[in-house]
């Protein structure tokens, strides 16, 4: 896991072996040859719970630390507004957001960008409802030797997992508000949502039962920046990594590839487009790349594309339209 997360992805690596091995322990010494070791299991489902609880707390600090430090600096990005970029390489994507700006930044923006946190907020906060009710209900059945607490924890349960369900997934949920923010955030770089993906469950296959949820099909920026339509689209779940900027500026036709951590132009492509590309610091985020140039514009295409790496794509295809 990245960053921020360090902590709570370490212990909760650290602590599936620890668990396990404290549960074997327990098992072996107290409740070996027991026909109802209630003692073992109930110190054993404390590990657990134990293990579980502290899970969580780290984890809900770790995104508190990181979404705190996000919004410091989206505000201090906010502040500087856009500027001159020579390479933006060596940006942040919060840094490269506001630098590609076309218009103020106003605190809604800023505002869109600090409410993708409360996603997190509350799927932690739905993860410990859900366990606490599974491990109010599951120890309970082992330790009172009867079937009553899963007849009132299991509806519970299911209520909250449909409940959860429905405030991701349902009208007005967390992906409409996810594609709502983005929507506000994009607006200071001239941009709008003018498409998205859809949804809906679909059978994992001929060998895995159960159904999953899955968003087929793009997302899509569009708006006038420079002058120049500017597309931006993302690929669903046929397409995860998958990203393409289109910059609507008429083109001779040319074409380049990234290669090993330049973007190299085709045999025949014009002398200024030659000159800019050279000027462009070597780095690997300038991977996994074509562009492509004619009457239409000039797009960039990406595979594997990381977190903010289309902002980069945008801004090349307008370093290169400019000339």
């Amino acid at each position: 896991m990245s960053g921020g997360f360090k902590r709570s992805s370490r212990f909760g690596l650290v602590g599936v072996f620890v668990v396990a091995g404290l549960a074997a322990v327990i098992g072996l010494t107290m409740g070996n040859g027991e026909a109802n070791p209630k003692l073992a299991l109930g110190l054993i489902f404390g590990v657990i719970a134990i293990f579980v609880v502290v899970l969580l707390l780290l984890h809900s600090s770790d995104l508190e630390q990181v979404a705190g430090g996000d919004a410091i600096k989206s505000s201090r990005a906010a502040a500087e507004g856009g500027r001159q970029v020579d390479d933006p390489t060596k940006l942040e994507e919060v840094d490269l957001w506001a630098a590609l700006a076309i218009a103020p930044i106003d605190a809604e923006a800023v505002k869109a960008r600090s409410e993708v946190w409360d996603v997190g907020r509350w799927n932690i906060k739905l993860g410990a409802i859900i366990f606490a009710l599974i491990f109010l209900t599951v120890p309970s059945i082992y330790l009172l030797e009867s079937f009553v607490p899963l007849l009132i924890g299991g509806p519970l349960i299911l209520a909250a997992a449909l409940y959860g369900s429905y405030k991701a997934i349902g009208p007005g949920g967390e992906l409409d508000q996810g594609y709502d923010r983005m929507d506000r955030a994009m607006k200071p770089l001239g941009l709008q949502v003018t498409e998205r993906p859809k949804g809906g469950f679909e059978h994992r296959g001929p060998i895995q039962p159960g159904f999953d949820y899955r968003l087929r099909g793009a997302t899509e920026l569009s708006g006038e920046r420079q002058g120049h339509r500017a597309t931006v689209r993302f690929g669903g779940y046929e397409e995860a990594g998958v990203s393409q900027v289109v910059v609507a500026a008429p083109s001779p036709e040319w074409s380049a590839k990234s290669r090993d951590g330049r973007i190299k132009p085709a045999e025949g492509a014009p002398e200024p487009i030659v000159s800019t590309l050279l000027k462009l610091k070597n780095s690997t985020r300038w991977s996994n790349l074509e562009v492509a140039a004619g009457p239409e514009g000039i797009t960039v295409d990406r595979k594997k594309a990381k977190q903010g790496d289309w902002l980069c794509d945008l801004w090349l295809a307008e370093r290169l339209a400019s000339g």
